[in-house]
């Protein structure tokens, strides 16, 4: 084992998660916040995360002796002989800046200092500090330990000694460790932010049911529909993440208007008790459909109509797929692994692509393009696969049956 003694900063829902995955692999584990009260709050997530692996076969002695490799801090100073701390606080760069700098002060100048973010640049992070080379991305994926993934991100001045060792301490994770080159919210979430946004400009046309939207991605590839998967990470929450993305990526990435709407009319789903749908107060169990929210829908239709299919929904996925290959954002060969394992899908964007057929994925997309604008713009690298004649993409698929094993464990 590289490492023996990680820290991770924030003992929230990711940080209590990460906390836990790190402890059932054998690491020494401390968990560090701001007060005893938030600590506190840390360790009974904490206690029901293994709760839940007990339930799901790890026997009970097992899971005590994991549990007691975690311990708690209040400061800075007792990370010292920490080999690396994982930052996971509010997503905010004014926070993690002085997260960071309390690191860099007390931790040694060898220890690796990770961020957990899901789409704030490391270069911004690491610029701040004296020892840049050593801050690197670690972006897992909510709850850190269930889920196969962890993107590896390096910062301009990271240095590729500490993009491997991170790689090789995700593995140790049992998890795909996949680097990923630096842009606006990474791999995965850069691609299921397309998808995302698609469905609410697919409800805004108010021909087809919030159940419709859902059912049709569920049947065709995901483990949750889009609207489903929006009420649950909160309207809010996606709605700055969709600005974002907008900000950075520019008019493919546009949210759609009933986004905003939502969250002003503080619809943010199941921890308001109202979303896409409603849930019942006490057990935030789904119980209708927000009839509120169609009727708006209804009163604002822009007047667009398109007979829906599955395949319209996944379409930007997979063109954003292109657009990431082309920019060198992974290897090619981990990008479809990276989103069966980030995102618990069926099947990749560039596997859809190809049981599509290219030619028609680009003939649906010139269409779409044609009615919706750029939100279906083509990317050059899917125009010359068509052209090439292409029907297999095979330098993505040389090694996914040995990552597909491995997600299977």
């Amino acid at each position: 084992m590289e490492f023996t003694r990680v820290g991770v900063i924030g003992a929230g829902t990711m940080g209590a998660s990460i906390a836990v995955a790190l402890a059932n692999c054998g690491y020494q584990v401390l968990l560090k916040d701001v007060d005893e009260k938030a600590l506190e709050k840390g360790i009974e997530r904490i206690d029901k995360m293994f709760q839940s692996l007990v339930k799901r076969g790890l026997p009970m002695v097992e899971a005590d002796q994991k549990r007691r490799h975690i311990r708690t801090a209040l400061d800075y100073a007792e990370l010292a002989d920490s080999d690396l701390v994982i930052e996971a606080v509010l997503e905010k760069m004014e926070v993690k800046d002085a997260v960071f700098r309390e690191l860099e002060a007390h931790c040694r100048p060898d220890t690796i200092l990770a961020s957990n973010t899901s789409s704030l640049s490391i270069t911004e992070i690491a610029s701040k500090l004296t020892h840049k080379e050593r801050v690197v991305g670690l972006h897992f994926f909510n709850p850190a330990h269930i889920m196969k993934l962890v993107e590896v991100i390096a910062g301009l001045d990271t240095s590729d000694e500490t993009v491997q060792k991170a790689i090789r301490f995700g593995e140790s994770l049992d998890k795909l460790a996949v680097r990923v080159e630096e842009c606006a919210s990474f791999l995965v979430n850069r691609l299921l932010g397309r998808y995302m946004t698609e469905a609410l400009w697919v409800l805004e046309e108010a021909s087809v049911s919030v159940e419709e939207i859902d059912k049709a991605a569920t049947d065709f590839a995901m483990p949750v529909g889009p609207l489903a998967l929006r009420d649950m990470n909160g309207a809010d929450i996606g709605l700055a993440v969709a600005n974002f993305n907008f900000q950075e990526y520019g008019e493919r990435f546009r949210p759609a208007p009933i986004l905003a709407e939502m969250v002003k009319r503080n619809w943010l789903g199941q921890k308001t008790g109202r979303g896409f749908y409603v849930y019942d107060a006490e057990t935030r169990k789904r119980a209708g459909v927000n009839t509120e929210l169609l009727d708006l829908v209804k009163a604002k239709a822009g007047g667009f109509t398109s007979r829906f299919q599955a395949e319209r929904l996944f379409l930007p996925m997979i063109n954003e797929a292109f657009l990431a290959l082309q920019e060198h954002v992974c290897a090619p060969e981990d990008l479809d692994p990276a989103l069966v394992a980030g995102l618990g899908m069926r099947k990749g964007p560039l596997a859809m692509a190809e049981d599509m057929g290219f030619a028609r994925c680009l003939e649906e997309m010139e269409s779409l393009f044609s009615v919706y604008g750029e939100r279906f713009r083509p990317a050059p690298l899917l125009k010359r696969v068509v052209r090439a004649g292409r029907t297999k993409l095979d330098f993505w698929a040389k090694d996914f049956p040995a990552k597909e094993a491995m997600l299977s464990k």
